[in-house]
């Protein structure tokens, strides 16, 4: 894949190291979720001081967004929710859920289709924190996850996991093969009853997506969640865990679609609704909390003229 063809977020490099992750998951685990969090300031601080990019393109985000808080004090205020969310991951994957306080809107959505004996597709954004989706797992008992996750990109948090919670490691869904063998694993997972977590705000260079109106402008959003959800005819259930401040979670489900399978001929144009739908319920979630918004690029520079074409394959 050429450097052209790789979305921006692709190719950032992670900030962050091995041995820092390491010693933060030492102390959270070890000192306390206060100790740590008394450590992510300067963290945050360094990380504004020397992230030119990020703090332009939260800037722009926060601006479109009509947040209340903008300028410096907004940046900051998301990196730090940022950073409490990443700290807070080691809890959830070791299994500690009790350190959080997580408010469920609407579970049932979820739990319908996993006591029904049928899986479903479950679709969130780096908006807040995916992992705290966890906690339904955790407390009802029944509802397995699998995650697809690009294992090529984000070793940090493979290594974090492959430490505090093997078995997940071991379930994940690598989103890094081909669209076959992509849609194989998930039916698989679909037929097991499982929830399959996928990330629906991002382009990858397999998957250029389509140019949507997103908080006035336009941007690309992904088509291949619609696409599998279109060829194998499944449920889908948007979720997002958002971060309220302090220890507290809201984790809101809402039901998309009930899962058919599309014809051929109608695909192109049940994805292009799909996708603009989305793309108006993660404004909804976006405006509700902006400071919950983890995508640190320019997200509509890859809608603009003469910028990644709409290059789109069949499935």
């Amino acid at each position: 894949m050429n450097a052209a063809a790789t979305p921006e977020w692709k190719r950032s490099r992670e900030r962050s190291s091995p041995a820092m992750v390491a010693l933060m998951a030492w102390i959270a685990l070890r000192l306390g979720r206060g100790v740590a969090r008394l450590v992510l300031g300067p963290v945050v601080f360094y990380f504004y001081l020397t992230a030119g990019p990020v703090r332009r393109s939260l800037r722009a985000f926060l601006r479109r967004a009509g947040a209340p808080r903008q300028g410096a004090l907004g940046v900051l205020r998301t990196l730090y929710a940022f950073a409490t969310c990443a700290l807070d991951r080691v809890y959830l994957l070791a299994g500690r859920h009790q350190e959080l306080e997580v408010t469920v809107h609407d579970p049932q959505q979820v739990l319908a289709r996993v006591h029904g004996g049928g899986g479903a597709l479950m679709l969130t954004a780096h908006l807040g924190s995916y992992d705290v989706l966890r906690v339904v797992g955790a407390v009802r008992r029944g509802v397995r996850y699998r995650i697809v996750m690009d294992q090529r990109h984000g070793g940090i948090y493979m290594g974090l996991l492959t430490r505090l919670n093997p078995k997940l490691a071991d379930e994940l869904i690598d989103g890094s093969r081909s669209h076959p063998q992509l849609g194989l694993a998930l039916h698989e997972a679909l037929q097991q009853g499982c929830l399959v977590g996928l990330m629906a705000d991002r382009t990858t260079g397999r998957d250029r997506g389509l140019p949507v109106e997103f908080l006035g402008a336009r941007a690309r959003l992904p088509e291949a969640p619609w696409k599998l959800a279109a060829v194998l005819g499944a449920p889908v259930v948007l979720c997002f865990g958002l971060y309220r401040g302090g220890r507290r979670y809201t984790l809101h489900f809402e039901r998309f679609l009930d899962g058919q399978a599309v014809p051929r001929a109608q695909r192109d144009a049940f994805i292009r609704a799909c996708v603009e739908r989305y793309a108006r319920r993660l404004e909804h979630y976006a405006r509700a909390a902006p400071d919950n918004w983890f995508n640190f690029y320019d997200f509509w520079s890859a809608a603009r003229p003469g910028e990644q074409p709409d290059e789109r394959k069949a499935l």
